[in-house]
This record gives structure tokens, C-alpha cells and sequence, in this order.
């Protein structure tokens, strides 16, 4: 016999034919029906299923697949998100979610299946750091399809977030910073280098300035946006992704001296092109003026780390050498987070491990103190 129950809150009873208990509701005109072994199992459903339509749930909201909405809901982000984060969001959900789960419901999407996705690309010997991109991908999503009534909740909350194992920093000590410095003379890139190690700028920053970033009144350069290369677009310039990346960066006269004569250097470059230079007032273009391919600053830093028989680090890593340098010579942490562009002190604390305690101009002129060559050789150049 059926157990019937008021409006909205849906009904449940017995099928004989098919031995099943069975659960409905209506939503917006259609009735959605459930068949399950136990009554209790229904009528959690049904629990379910009108704390979903409280929430906004539509009855189109309930014809998505993962697939759908996840395609809808990256579509979205274009406006909202850098175009790099969003091609990554992209080939995570492509490769590795929609292959697997792209064509469910996404409504019926459960802690389960997510742990069995995570669990199916670790044995694939996929590294914690693309299960927890994964992860990331999916919890962003689920949540923006609650907070539209689609899911009355997030499943990705019931899982524990991939943990990653933060890889061992590598530095150059002092002296072979100094021996970087030394064999990079004479490289089309060395100004490049040497503002990396004295600013601890990242790369996509460096290769973004602009001649109207430098004040030489001040002794400063304006960290307001990043060169970035996005696949099938080009080169693009972004902000920096948080408020304290936008940040300026007192220099030490070493590289002021430095970047005087890049930009001679320059003048040279740009008469020699003629009509051909392309004007972006760029302070590490092409010999054309446009922008420059990371590529080759890495291929020719990897060429220098060889000549100079120092160790195979990554471009970034001249980045932790020189903001790691300063907290070894106890520059106060909130003048290297600044440095940095790091939101809070505690992140430099927990990158570097350090907890010390100068001012910014004193980091200018430390920084270049210890990782400067001769600087005769340089002021002669």
C-alpha cells in the first residue's frame, strides 16, 4: 500500500513489480522517482531531494552531466581567471575527470567516486601534485553548482585533500652566486640574471618589465604584471595574482649600474633592427623589441650552470637564493615577504623556513653585497 505524504514532500512505497521500494518527488512539473532495496534508503532520497529544491534545485539543473556542466562552468572562468589557469583547469578536466566521470549525472557524483578517481590516477603513477589540481578542479566546481541549486551539496568536502610533499628548495650558497654573476658576462641574458638574483623577482615578472616600471629618482622598480604564453594565443601580460604581487622593489646601485647599461645595449639593438623593431618598451625584449621566450633564458642559463660547473638548478631557483640569502643574514621577514610579493610574512616563513628579524633598502643593498662579483668589473661595463 502507498505511503503517501503532503505536497513537496514527495512519496513513498512499495513497488511490487519491480521489488523495490520506490521514492518520488515532484520538481517543477516533473516527478523524479527513485527505486532502492531499503524504505529507510528512500526516504533519506527524499531528505535529499527537497533539502535540494529549498536550495534552488531545477529540474534543468538535474540534466547535467559532469561533462556539461564542467564544460559550462570553464567557459565561465575565462572571465574571471587568468587565461594560463584556465588552459590548466582545462587539460586537468580533459585528461584526467572527464574520462572517467565526465558522462554521470552530477547529481549522483559521491564522495565514492571521487576517491576512486583519486586512488585509479595515483596507481596510473600520476605525482600528489596532479591528483591534488584534480581535486582542486572538482571542489571549485561542485561548489559553484550548490551555490547555483544544482547540488544540494559538495561532495568534494567529504574528501580529504591530496596532500603534496613540498620538494627540497635548491640554492646556490653565496660564492656561487658570485660565479653565476661571472660566467654570465658577456651573455645576451646576464642583466636578466643578475636582476633575478638581487630582486628575487619571478621569471614571468622580469620578462614583463617595462623601462616605464624603473624609477631611478626612487631606485625602485614597479612589479605590476607578468609575461606569460598561452598555447594557440601567443604571449599575454597579466596582473600579478594577488594584491601583494603588485609591489615595488628598491635595487642597490650595482644593478641600477646594471640596467644602464642593458639599456645602452638596447639602443645599440634597436637602430640595428631599424624598421623592423617592434616598440612595447619591454626591458628584456627580443633584438626585434618583442617579447622574449622563456625558453631561451633558460636554455642559456642551463648552458652557464654547465660552463661554470655549478649546480643544475631551475631559473626559479635563483629566485629562492636570494630571498633565502636574505633571511640567512637576518633582513626581517616582512621586508623579504614584501620583497617576495608573498601575502602575509607566514608564507615566507613557511617557504624559507626562516624566522628572523632590516628595511627594504637595507635588502637592495645587502642582496648585492652578497651575491655581486667584482664590482669594478661591473661599473666598467
Amino acid at each position: 500500500m502507498a505511503n503517501r505524504r503532503g505536497n513537496h514532500e514527495g512519496s513513498l512505497y512499495f513497488h511490487k513489480t519491480r521489488n523495490r521500494w520506490c521514492a518520488q518527488v515532484t520538481l517543477n512539473g516533473h516527478r523524479i522517482t527513485k527505486y532502492g532495496k531499503t524504505r529507510v534508503e528512500c526516504r533519506e532520497w527524499i531528505k535529499e531531494m527537497i533539502a535540494k529544491v529549498n536550495a534552488g534545485l531545477t529540474y534543468e539543473g538535474m540534466q547535467f552531466t559532469v561533462e556539461g556542466f564542467l564544460e559550462a562552468w570553464l567557459n565561465g572562468k575565462e572571465l574571471s581567471r587568468r587565461p594560463k589557469t584556465v588552459l590548466q583547469y582545462r587539460q586537468v578536466a580533459h585528461q584526467h575527470i572527464l574520462p572517467q566521470i565526465g558522462g554521470m549525472q552530477l547529481q549522483d557524483v559521491h564522495p565514492s567516486h571521487l576517491k576512486q578517481l583519486y586512488a585509479l590516477k595515483r596507481d596510473e603513477g600520476r605525482g600528489a601534485r596532479t591528483v591534488q589540481l584534480i581535486h582542486a578542479v572538482l571542489h571549485n566546481a561542485f561548489k559553484q553548482a550548490v551555490l547555483e541549486g544544482i547540488l544540494g551539496r559538495n561532495p568534494a568536502d567529504a574528501v580529504e585533500r591530496p596532500r603534496v610533499e613540498q620538494s627540497e628548495m635548491q640554492t646556490l650558497h653565496e660564492n656561487q652566486a658570485r660565479q653565476f654573476l661571472l660566467a654570465a658576462m658577456g651573455s645576451p641574458f646576464e642583466t636578466i640574471y643578475y636582476l633575478a638574483l638581487t630582486s628575487g623577482m619571478r621569471e614571468g615578472e622580469l620578462l614583463g618589465l617595462k623601462w616605464s616600471d624603473l624609477d631611478l629618482n626612487k631606485s625602485t622598480l614597479f612589479v605590476q604584471r607578468q609575461l606569460q604564453q598561452i598555447p594557440g594565443q601567443g604571449y599575454v601580460l597579466v596582473p600579478p595574482k594577488t594584491k601583494a604581487g603588485r609591489r615595488e622593489i628598491k635595487l642597490g646601485q650595482g644593478t641600477l649600474t646594471q640596467l644602464e647599461a642593458h639599456r645602452e645595449r638596447q639602443k645599440l639593438a634597436k637602430t640595428n633592427a631599424g624598421e623592423k623593431w617592434q616598440e612595447n618598451d619591454f626591458i628584456f625584449p627580443t633584438s626585434l623589441g618583442t617579447p622574449l621566450d622563456h625558453k631561451r633564458v633558460r636554455k642559456e642559463f642551463k648552458r652557464i650552470l654547465k660552463s661554470a660547473n655549478l649546480p643544475n638548478i631551475r631559473f626559479h631557483d635563483l629566485r629562492h637564493t636570494s630571498l633565502n640569502a636574505l633571511l640567512d643574514h637576518d633582513v626581517p621577514v616582512n621586508a623579504v615577504q614584501k620583497r617576495a610579493g608573498h601575502a602575509t610574512p607566514s608564507t615566507t616563513v613557511n617557504i624559507y623556513g626562516h624566522a628572523t628579524a632590516r628595511s627594504q633598502e637595507d635588502a637592495a643593498e645587502k642582496i648585492e653585497e652578497l651575491v655581486s662579483p667584482i664590482a669594478v668589473k661591473l661599473q666598467s661595463k
